[in-house]
């Protein structure tokens, strides 16, 4: 088998922008996906992902999210592919939830980003379709929208084999070695070699770096598209993109686009769940809770409670909620792209880059609250050994 400078093991979200960044510099790279290209089994499933600017998960993501919005634009312009619509993303506060809404008011302060805060009655007359109290207010980020996945994830796919990038579907890895001279992958036919490796299994990626001893697991996740009385009042021409937090609940959504219903789900919650045992299909105590939750926001009278259309997917989640992009420990010639948690597919294109900078630019330094030490630490705080050999 030909040799390569790097072997990519996943080709889902990230491991496809990684072979779209390693396509751009001219190198010879392999990537290896268990599934099709693009499929509805792992992370990326659900047609369409929020992108928003002010981020309450932590200011020190805004640098990145804003170098990830540069970067989807230079694939748009490259691809001739449309995959982000500036809709606007809004964020809701009430007196039993706003956590989330307050503190991407906080990301948004300290890096002056455009996020305009109102109160009831203005986003009552933006927007009348939040059945809200006065006691609301939120933040409204107007470049802000939503990303639209399979096209995102086709174009650079395209543009990876288009210089050149080796995409090999339905060929799963069954395990993987690295020295300092090099990595090997072995899968049900072929046994592969390379100068680098780059990880990006996701929501098997526990699975994948068991020899890493690092905690983290993977979450069933359900999406929703329900039905509303006046379906015109919810396209992307009426309606942005939308979060609300109440206790137990973190509402987000998006306008009606694509296919027919309200696009809905909730980002707490889930249960721990194998992979490769998830159960795919959703139940009726599941569908009622989110018809209550749509109800919540919008009334009774706009969700209709009819389910047009339900899909499972997963979170591959880490201890603290952040993500891992690093080099592999002991080994500068891998790097992890894993633990995105449920809030990564914006930041594709930016982490597609990062994980190529770190493995052929030993200048580059990983993001602090993306580094792969605060959770190797965390293992060795519960008396767990710390790899250091990866044969």
């Amino acid at each position: 088998m030909a040799h390569y400078a790097t072997i990519v093991l996943g080709g889902g979200t990230m491991g496809t922008a990684a072979a779209w960044q390693l396509g751009l510099r001219g190198e010879s790279s392999l990537v290896l996906e268990q599934f099709s290209h693009v499929h509805s089994l792992g992370a990326h499933s659900g047609q369409t992902r929020v992108f928003r600017h002010a981020y309450a998960e932590d200011p020190d993501y805004v640098p990145f999210v804003l170098r990830a919005d540069e970067l989807w634009m230079e694939l748009e312009r490259e691809t001739g592919q449309h995959v982000l619509h500036r809709v606007g993303a809004l964020e809701l506060a009430n007196e039993s939830g706003g956590e989330h809404a307050n503190r991407a008011r906080e990301s948004a302060e300290r890096y002056d980003l455009d996020f305009e805060w109102l109160d009831a009655g203005e986003i009552r007359g933006r927007w009348p379709q939040f059945l809200i109290g006065d006691s609301w207010e939120g933040g409204f980020g107007a470049s802000a929208g939503f990303l639209d996945v399979e096209p995102a994830l086709r174009a650079m796919g395209n543009s990876a084999r288009h210089h050149g990038i080796e995409i090999r579907e339905h060929e799963a890895a069954l395990d993987w070695g690295a020295t300092d001279s090099g990595v090997w992958v072995k899968t049900g036919t072929n046994r592969y070699t390379a100068d680098h490796l780059i990880i990006t299994t996701g929501p098997w990626a526990w699975k994948v770096l068991a020899k890493a001893g690092i905690g983290f697991h993977t979450l069933r996740k359900t999406l929703w598209w329900m039905e509303v009385t006046e379906p015109e009042r919810f396209g992307p021409d009426r309606l942005p993109v939308f979060m609300a937090d109440r206790p137990g609940l973190g509402l987000y959504g998006f306008p009606i686009f694509g296919q027919p219903g309200l696009k809905y789900a909730d980002h707490l919650g889930g249960e721990v769940t194998d992979p490769d045992e998830v159960e795919r299909t959703t139940s009726a105590a599941e569908a009622a809770r989110m018809i209550e939750a749509g109800r919540w926001l919008f009334g009774d009278a706009a969700i209709t409670g009819k389910v047009l259309k339900s899909v499972v997917c997963m979170y591959a989640m880490t201890p603290d909620g952040h993500f891992i992009i690093d080099r592999l420990p002991g080994h500068s010639n891998v790097t992890i792209g894993a633990g995105f948690s449920g809030h990564g597919f914006k930041f594709a294109t930016a982490v597609g880059e990062h994980l190529v900078d770190l493995l052929y630019d030993e200048s580059v330094r990983p993001l602090s609250i993306l580094s792969v030490d605060r959770l190797v630490s965390a293992t060795a705080d519960r008396g767990l050994p710390r790899r250091t050999s990866w044969q």
